[in-house]
């Protein structure tokens, strides 16, 4: 994630001139608005400059993150802010103009903005992804948003580096191998005596392994509690 401001403009309620802005930092952790420290704000930008009138979309206190699919945490996760400036709130489909064609009463609530993370490649920047209720959603593809912030994408870069590496190491060795007219594979007498290696060291660990419980054992024995 950068460290300056994220600013997300809506492309979706784009006027010409006129621009909705969504502005944001994580690594900051507040922005300013009507002189307040704040988790995220909405403003409107004129000719590409940011007006001073704002409204906040949440504040830092009401942080709540979640998994984008419980069911499957690896896809991601989501952050979510509340608390802010209130709005007219639109729930059904159809929006502000359903709401008067049916003759209902507009009620109000709180703002609210949710930052998807989907794990993956890095994007630069968020989009949005609904901006038509009080509850604002953007959402950006990265690996912060991946356990252990790997990506499966990075993961499968570095299996792929490997199997190269292994292939330059093998084939390589092999022709140079051949050139000096010994036809095999490089550090061959290792490999061999790979499998002994392999096996000597799960039977040193075993060993290593049934000395330790045996050990805590005896302790338990004589009244020693295990630290």
């Amino acid at each position: 994630m950068i460290k300056d401001n994220y600013q997300v403009p809506d492309t979706d309620t784009s006027m010409g001139m006129f621009n909705m802005l969504y502005e944001f930092n994580f690594c900051g952790g507040v922005v300013k608005c009507q002189g307040r420290d704040v988790a995220a704000f909405e403003a409107l930008q004129v000719m590409g400059k940011l007006t001073e009138n704002c409204d906040v979309l949440g504040i830092k206190e009401t942080q709540e993150f979640k998994y984008l699919n419980p069911s499957n945490p690896e896809s991601g996760i989501s952050v979510t802010y509340k608390q802010g400036d209130m709005c007219f709130d639109v729930k059904e489909e159809g929006g502000l103009e359903k709401i008067i064609q049916d003759g209902e009463q507009m009620s109000m609530t709180p703002r609210s903005v949710t930052f998807e993370i989907t794990c993956g490649h890095d994007e630069q920047n968020f989009k949005v992804v609904d901006s038509s209720k009080c509850n604002i959603r953007l959402g950006i593809t990265h690996s912060s948003g991946c356990r252990a912030g790997t990506s499966t994408s990075s993961s499968l870069t570095y299996l792929k580096y490997l199997v190269i590496i292994a292939l330059i190491y093998f084939l390589g060795g092999f022709a140079y191998n051949k050139k000096q007219g010994n036809a095999q594979i490089p550090h061959a007498e290792f490999w061999r005596e790979f499998p002994l290696y392999f096996r000597d060291g799960i039977n040193y660990s075993l060993a290593q392994g049934v000395r330790l419980i045996g050990r805590v054992r005896g302790f338990q024995e004589r009244g020693y509690a295990t630290v």
